[in-house]
């Protein structure tokens, strides 16, 4: 223990083994999420589109956009780097995502959502990512009780 007192502060407040796990797990997701679509940009564009919210221009957009910004910020997560921001970018784009899976359940469209590459139903898709906003919600919660002091 005495190894790690004698560690300057920087290095020392990315060792906790709750938070590490936690945040490989969250930024692992992420990032192979965003690398799966990568791998498929019209797979990704044609799962936007069975979502039926949005039109042309923006699908594609988006198609191009999600993939690079779920790997950045996935990484960036595990790394602790600009960490509450992309923990943050990621909530939100998990919950814009959630009430995207929640609409699709209430219009009675039955689809793949796109994002693993592994077919699954509409409500294990939505467990999966309450799981993974709990996730997201105990490190945005844990860096509140370590890093900030506004005293």
């Amino acid at each position: 223990m005495q190894i790690l007192n004698k560690m300057p502060e920087w290095i020392r407040s990315r060792i906790d083994p709750v938070e590490s796990f936690f945040r490989i797990v969250f930024g692992g997701f992420f990032c192979m999420s965003g690398a799966i679509k990568l791998s498929d940009l019209l797979a990704f564009e044609s799962a936007i589109r069975n979502y039926r919210l949005l039109g042309d221009p923006f699908i594609a957009w988006l198609a191009m956009g999600i993939p690079p910004l779920e790997l950045i910020a996935g990484m960036a997560v595990i790394l602790r780097v600009f960490y509450p921001g992309c923990v943050i970018v990621l909530c939100g784009a998990l919950s814009i995502f959630m009430c995207a899976l929640i609409s699709l359940l209430a219009r009675g469209i039955d689809t793949e959502c796109g994002c693993l590459g592994i077919s699954t139903t509409i409500q294990v898709q939505l467990a999966l990512d309450f799981g993974l906003a709990a996730f997201g919600g105990f490190l945005l919660w844990s860096w509140r009780k370590t890093d900030v002091d506004f005293a």
